[in-house]
């Protein structure tokens, strides 16, 4: 991550914000804003009412995207700050583990005597 509080100065003082304006909308005085500047890291919330407040996306407190191998896509999830779209990559890999465990599941299921899909539908 970032030092997030160089970059909250940053976007503030290139955008040319009033401090206390961004403080006023944030909820805490100027001086405690101007105490956050010199923080590397900071509570999760604030940091997102701060980005709120100077219009600064909160993924810009993250270094650099995943390589192309760690990527993962094609999952669509809610988050905080809105929709995201994830990437999964290395399909293959992830398709093995799941087919690994059904395996894993059938044996245990073997081996305990259950049965599932009776004609009944209920599990013996």
């Amino acid at each position: 991550m970032k030092h997030l509080g160089k970059l909250i100065k940053n976007h503030i003082e290139d955008n040319k914000l009033v401090k206390k304006t961004v403080a006023e909308q944030v909820g805490v005085s100027p001086t405690y804003l101007s105490t956050l500047f010199n923080q590397e890291s900071m509570d999760c919330l604030l940091f997102e009412k701060i980005c709120h407040a100077i219009g600064l996306h909160p993924a810009a407190g993250f270094d650099k995207p995943m390589p192309a191998s760690k990527i993962l896509s094609d999952i669509y999830a809610k988050t905080v700050i809105g929709p995201a779209t994830v990437t999964i990559g290395e399909t293959k890999a992830l398709q093995d583990l799941l087919a690994e465990k059904e395996r894993m599941i059938q044996v245990l299921l073997a081996a305990s005597g259950i049965k599932i899909g009776t004609e009944s539908g209920q599990n013996k």
